[in-house]
């Protein structure tokens, strides 16, 4: 059975998702010229969880949100805007033939930054994604 990789199909529907659903810029890398709020898109860890007839892995997908607004009110309404956009529903990430057949959030955080001035929330999602590309 051949494997793939979900991770950048993930990264594509979560960003689209977001596009989607919030009103701040989604970044993949952050322009020089960026103003807060924001949201990056992060980082990522995979295990595979195939069996003989199922390819699959289940990945941790991590965005920050950003703000330097007074108080932590914008950071924490943004970090609820992301929760709702991404668990509403499953990601369709069908265009790269692949199923998120599982979707939670595994943990979100908020934190000022030693800057002083930014705050930092971060979220990681757990997805269990199978690989529903047909084997050649």
């Amino acid at each position: 059975m051949k494997k793939r990789s979900p991770l950048l199909p993930l990264q594509k529907a979560v960003y689209n998702r977001l596009k989607s659903n919030l009103t701040v810029p989604i970044y993949d890398a952050v322009p020089e010229s960026a103003v807060f709020p924001y949201v990056t898109i992060g980082e990522d860890t995979s295990v595979d969880w195939s069996t003989k007839l199922t390819s699959g892995q289940e990945v941790t997908h991590t965005l920050h949100v950003w703000s330097q607004y007074i108080g932590m009110t914008e950071v924490k309404d943004l970090i609820d805007q992301v929760i709702q956009a991404l668990t509403i529903s499953p990601l369709d990430m069908s265009a790269d033939k692949f199923k998120a057949i599982v979707h939670s959030l595994d943990l979100n955080e908020t934190f000022r930054d030693p800057d002083g001035t930014t705050r930092h929330g971060v979220l990681r999602f757990r997805f269990k994604i199978q690989d529903i590309e047909p084997e050649v």
